[in-house]
């Protein structure tokens, strides 16, 4: 598929309704928004039982509160963080993914999760209701530090910190909460799903997308190093002949940030210059096909 044919790049006449017309991000917050409103207008008491997930509600088969769940959001303060984090990291995945593998990798995501967080009570731990989207949006960050490592975030909005390191340091934040909680303490934080959330991502993109160890073989040290960063040659993306044709890395890159400029604005964000550097990068992939 090529890079105009992708459903982010269509116009906005482009599908059949308005949902076809909103971005996989922007379908998420809006049901994460519902949800969150309805924990102030619809009894306490039909929304935990709808929209909390434990290992008691899966035994009395409210299976789909395993997945409800991850959109829920009781307190304003976990909603908003959670938000905030998730619109941060998403723009340049679904650029990558699409709108329909953005959105099975987040509810692929937060089943994920929340099964491992009730399945927490085989191991001795209590069965405590959990809700939120923190084991997806963990989900979206760990993928975001897998394909781009180095790139820079704001920790508080002050700290540089390199995404590998944040998303490692969570993590093991969160091992050291879940091992906490196994000693009968750790608070009220839902560790497991956390983790269940990274574990998602490095299986997903690391076993099911591609191996994430460097190939063998002789070969374009640019290619190479996508396929180590992200688990997928850019030839996984884009017509290839049989030999792989060599990659400019900042090509790569530049065709990353005009793709997530893409997925969050539109294509009528971009100047006259970014959309002759799109198009003039689609035309050279096109042409070595």
């Amino acid at each position: 598929m090529g890079i105009f044919d992708r459903d982010y790049m269509r116009g906005s006449g482009s599908g059949s309704g308005t949902l076809s017309r909103l971005s996989g991000l922007q379908l998420v917050l809006g049901v994460n928004v519902i949800v969150f409103l309805g924990w102030y207008l619809l009894p306490r008491e039909v929304m935990a039982y709808h929209f909390m997930t434990s290992m008691a509600h899966v035994k009395e088969l409210y299976l789909w509160t395993l997945l409800t769940a991850a959109f829920s959001h009781m307190d304003l303060w976990h909603f908003l963080i959670n938000m905030l984090v998730l619109f941060s990291f998403s723009g340049p995945l679904e650029a990558r993914w699409g709108k329909r593998r953005y959105l099975s990798f987040y509810l692929g995501a937060a089943l994920f999760s929340s099964i491992l967080h009730c399945s927490m009570t085989f191991f001795g731990f209590r069965d405590v209701p959990a809700l939120g989207a923190s084991g997806a949006v963990c989900a979206m960050t760990t993928a975001f530090a897998i394909y781009y490592p180095k790139a820079v975030i704001y920790l508080w909005g002050i700290l540089p910190v390199p995404a590998w390191l944040l998303v490692g340091g969570f993590a093991l934040f969160d091992i050291k909460g879940l091992i906490d909680q196994a000693g009968g303490g750790g608070g009220n934080i839902g560790h497991a799903a956390h983790l269940g959330g990274t574990v998602f991502a490095l299986i997903v993109i690391g076993v099911v997308a591609g191996n994430l160890l460097p190939r063998g073989g002789t070969g374009n040290t640019t290619v190479r190093r996508m396929t180590s960063a992200t688990g997928r040659a850019p030839s996984d993306y884009y017509p290839q002949p049989s030999a792989p044709a060599e990659r400019d890395l900042d090509e790569e890159m530049r065709l990353d940030e005009l793709l997530t400029k893409v997925s969050r604005s539109g294509i009528d964000s971009l100047t006259d210059q970014e959309r002759d550097d799109l198009r003039r990068i689609g035309e050279k992939r096109r042409d070595s096909s």
